[in-house]
């Protein structure tokens, strides 16, 4: 089916107040084939190739590239604002030890949260760092998938996983006993063969991974796509990264790994390799446009920054997260100056604690202003959109072909209703775009093509069985009983190695 839209505004950096007036657009199988000015561009002047064609009312409505999300977890969507003022390494004791065991079902409910959220706050593209509690299993893995598919959503899954924690030494060094906490256990804990048996279950992992993405990257006309996900700088070695690179090289796919977002984990690194994060990468040749990097944060010197520009890694920005977690600022400003291409994320549902893009557009807009009092140096609105736009394509490896509205381009469109208040009067597009809007202007969303959001109805899931899934079974899991004994220990023997590591960075 081709779909034309017809009298509609269009997003365009070229125009006055960035939109162009009165333009019809023909999308034809997944793609963009026109663009043109409506009198130019109608039903009468189309000759479609035997194709039906469905006609949308573009008057009143502002066509916008859809949003792209380079960093989530979506199994987070059970556990949304359920902390408060905890610093990373706290709350991910209390994550391991309150989360439970999910089932393939689970992983279901919560990606399909999470594409029900976004696509209808105008996000059509979600790269997701899936985490799971345990024992990694096919079924989980196809779970997520398979919620992507139903959902319509442009979507690409990274299973995490690890091989050394760093951590766990530095902790060790330092005399306090993390290997014993359910975090640390899941990390090899007190096994004296720890790191022969970390071996062990990597290959078994990547031997997975390597069957699963034979059967889901690029399927579904290119919609959904594989990557694999190494958790963090501080919970690989070498050898872990060495072999998955060349496990997502074997199927074109990308790396999606955690980057120093504290300075707990920039302390440990550091400790570990004698050398920052960035630097470490770039020795062992590990820096490619296919690596993107979430968070980011602790990226500072002059001569890191130059390697990632040298390199062509992608920074991804999640400033919600960072904020609520108290982690740090991202180096935005520097990253773009040396024209490294940075992507943004809403990060997972309890960091975050939501899905909306249109939160992290402004946040990254706003926050960096208190870094330097000189104007100049602000990141302006255009430059957090398109990092929203441009950078997530580039982080999705679609560089070239989804983010922006024009011919050719991958059809991801998403029609905001410019009546709203939140949009009226329309004075510059950008600014109102990332200074006003919060996701309630959007009337349809497009996705690789197909029209997915109608009249802001998800056409693609019964939304309100979803969710009364998903609220009894949330009933059930143990982070909304009273934390036991044991796992309040472990939070407070990791709060005060937290605070070792802190003051001795700070002081």
């Amino acid at each position: 089916m081709a779909i034309l839209i017809e009298h509609v505004d269009v997003l365009d950096p070229t125009a006055p107040c960035s939109t162009a007036r009165d333009r019809s657009i023909l999308i034809e199988g997944n793609r963009i084939t026109q663009i043109a000015p409506a009198a130019d561009l109608n039903l009468q002047s189309l000759t479609i190739n035997r194709q039906p064609l469905y006609v949308i009312n573009g008057h009143n409505l502002l066509a916008i590239p859809g949003l792209i999300s380079a960093h989530t977890h979506s199994p987070e969507n059970y556990m949304r604002g359920a902390t408060e003022r905890m610093p990373l390494e706290p709350w991910l004791v209390w994550l391991y030890g309150t989360c439970g065991e999910y089932t393939a079902r689970d992983h279901y409910l919560c990606a399909a949260m999470s594409a029900i959220e976004m696509l209808l706050s105008g996000v059509t593209a979600s790269l997701d760092h899936l985490w799971h509690g345990g024992a990694w299993k096919r079924e989980y893995l196809d779970a997520a998938m398979e919620a992507y598919r139903d959902s319509g959503i442009r979507a690409t899954v990274a299973p995490m996983y690890d091989d050394h924690d760093y951590v766990l030494d530095a902790a060790d060094a330092l005399g306090y006993d993390l290997r014993g906490s359910v975090y640390g256990l899941s990390h090899g804990g007190y096994r004296p063969d720890r790191d022969d048996y970390r071996r062990g279950v990597l290959r078994d992992n990547l031997a997975m991974f390597d069957a699963w993405m034979r059967d889901w990257h690029r399927t579904h006309d290119g919609r959904l796509q594989t990557f694999l996900g190494p958790a963090a700088g501080q919970l690989v070695t070498t050898e872990c990264l060495q072999w998955s690179l060349e496990l997502a090289r074997k199927h074109g796919a990308g790396i999606h790994m955690h980057c120093v977002e504290t300075r707990v984990q920039d302390y440990c690194i550091r400790r570990a390799r004698g050398k920052s994060v960035i630097h470490w990468l770039y020795d062992e040749g590990l820096l490619s446009p296919e690596v993107t990097l979430p968070h980011s944060v602790w990226i500072r010197s002059p001569e890191d920054l130059d390697r990632l520009a040298e390199r062509g890694a992608i920074p991804v920005h999640n400033p919600a997260a960072n904020l609520k977690l108290g982690s740090g600022l991202m180096a935005m400003r520097e990253m773009l100056d040396r024209g490294i291409t940075v992507a943004l994320g809403v990060d997972g549902a309890c960091s975050s604690d939501n899905q909306n893009m249109f939160d992290a557009i402004k946040l990254a807009a706003l926050i960096h202003n208190l870094k330097n009092y000189d104007p100049r140096t602000w990141i302006t609105a255009r430059e957090a959109f398109e990092a929203a736009t441009l950078g997530g394509a580039a982080a999705l490896l679609l560089g070239g072909q989804l983010g922006q509205l024009s011919r050719g381009q991958l059809a991801d469109i998403v029609l905001l209703d410019t009546r709203s208040a939140l949009l009226a009067p329309m004075n510059d597009a950008y600014g109102m775009l990332v200074h006003c809007e919060t996701g309630a202007s959007v009337r349809h969303v497009i996705v690789n093509g197909q029209i997915v959001v109608r009249d802001r109805r998800l056409l693609t899931m019964d939304v309100e069985a979803l969710v009364a899934e998903f609220f009894e079974r949330a009933d059930r899991l143990p982070f909304r009983q009273p934390i036991d004994a044991k796992t309040r220990k472990d939070i407070d023997d990791c709060w005060a190695f937290w605070r070792a590591v802190m003051d001795s960075v700070t002081s």
